[in-house]
């Protein structure tokens, strides 16, 4: 029982931050995504016996907190979500602000995505998972998260260049 506990204090120093960051892209709204990780964890250590040894368990724990997201949305559905999760504490050097906020606007149009496609490129790109572990995670083949990322990319470089036309339409009025 002990051992338990200390396994999962270790699991959520390492893992909790980046569970909190997934579940974000379900329910866009970061107190509830620090609930829901919360409801993982709680729901972990009560099925602690079917997790296997020797596994890598972000996966594991990345399954429990999207079943809790989905769960919590379908009991939630009329729910309006409107803040955004900080990625970091703002640091003062021009530098930083300007590339925070390059880093804000790109996180602002993959949630602006469908969420397939949201789901791969944050897991792939943010949490740096493997096709393989991301086929896994979401109980698909490889080949339906490759053409995830792909679309997903394409739709974001669509996105951008929206973005980047509606600037510079403001900019020459």
């Amino acid at each position: 029982m002990e051992q338990r506990k200390k396994i999962l204090e270790t699991w959520i120093d390492l893992y909790g931050h980046r569970l909190v960051r997934l579940a974000y892209t379900y329910v866009q709204d970061s107190a509830t995504a620090e609930d829901r990780v919360q409801d993982a964890f709680i729901k972990v250590y009560g099925q602690f016996n079917k997790f296997k040894d020797g596994s890598d368990p972000f996966p594991w724990l990345a399954r429990i907190v999207i079943n809790e997201c989905k769960m919590a949305y379908r009991s939630n559905w009329r729910e309006i979500v409107s803040s955004m999760l900080p990625e970091k504490e703002v640091v003062s050097s021009e530098d930083e602000f300007l590339s925070m906020e390059a880093d804000e606007m790109l996180y602002a149009l993959i949630l602006k995505l469908p969420e397939p496609y949201r789901i791969a490129i944050v897991l792939y790109y943010f949490e740096e998972l493997s096709v393989q572990k991301i086929a896994a995670i979401l109980g698909k083949r490889e080949g339906t998260i490759k053409s995830r990322l792909s679309r997903g990319r394409h739709r974001l470089r669509k996105f951008w260049k929206e973005r980047d036309t509606y600037e510079t339409a403001i900019q020459n009025c």
